[in-house]
C-alpha cells in the first residue's frame, strides 16, 4: 500500500501535534496541517468547507481502496480467500469504494474497507454492520482519527491543546 505524501512539513518542524506515518514524523500546529500531509499543500489553501469536504472524501477513497487491495492481496497469500470464494464477496472486496455493496452484513473473515460519507445518514445507501473498517471524511478530527484506526498514520498530540476541528 502507498499513500502519497507531501513535503509540507518537515520532521524538524515545532508544531503541538505530531503524525507519524512509516518512520516519519511530522509535527504541526493545527489538525488541518497533518491532514495536509496525507492529501496534499492545496488542502491548507482552500477555505471553502464543502470544497474541503469533497478532497478529504477523495482521499478517503483513495486511502479505502489501497488499503482493501492490500487486505485482499495479504488474504489470498494466506488462503482467506480463493477460488472457492463466492462472486459476492469477491464483487463487494473488488469494486470501486464508491460502489461496494456488502448488503445489510458483512460476515466475511477480510474485512471490507468502506467510506462512511458513502452511506447513511449521509446518503440513501443503508450503512452495513459487521467486519467493516471505516474511512471518516466528515472533517479533519474523524479523519485523522479513522487513519490512526486503521492503523494507517499514529497521531500524537502534545502540549495538552485542545483538538482542533
Amino acid at each position: 500500500m502507498s499513500i502519497p505524501l507531501t513535503d509540507l512539513a518537515t520532521d524538524s518542524a515545532a508544531g503541538a501535534f505530531a503524525l507519524r506515518i512509516g518512520d516519519r514524523e511530522v509535527r504541526a500546529d493545527r489538525n488541518d496541517e497533518l491532514l495536509a500531509v496525507i492529501i496534499g499543500d492545496d488542502y491548507l489553501d482552500e477555505s471553502d468547507p464543502e470544497l474541503l469536504f469533497l478532497m478529504r472524501l477523495e482521499h478517503a477513497i483513495i486511502i479505502a481502496t489501497a488499503v482493501q487491495e492490500s487486505l485482499v492481496a495479504a488474504a489470498v497469500q494466506n488462503h482467506d480467500l480463493d477460488e472457492t470464494t463466492d462472486e459476492n464477496t469477491w464483487t463487494a472486496l473488488l469494486a470501486g469504494r464508491e460502489t461496494a455493496d456488502p448488503g445489510v452484513r458483512w460476515e466475511h473473515k477480510v474485512p471490507l474497507v468502506l467510506v462512511t460519507a458513502l452511506f447513511a445518514p449521509y446518503t440513501d445507501r443503508d450503512r452495513p454492520v459487521g467486519n467493516i473498517a471505516w474511512i471518516d471524511p466528515i472533517d479533519d478530527v474523524a479523519m485523522l482519527d479513522s487513519l490512526q484506526g486503521l492503523g494507517i498514520i499514529e497521531v500524537l498530540e502534545h502540549d495538552d491543546l485542545v483538538v482542533w476541528s
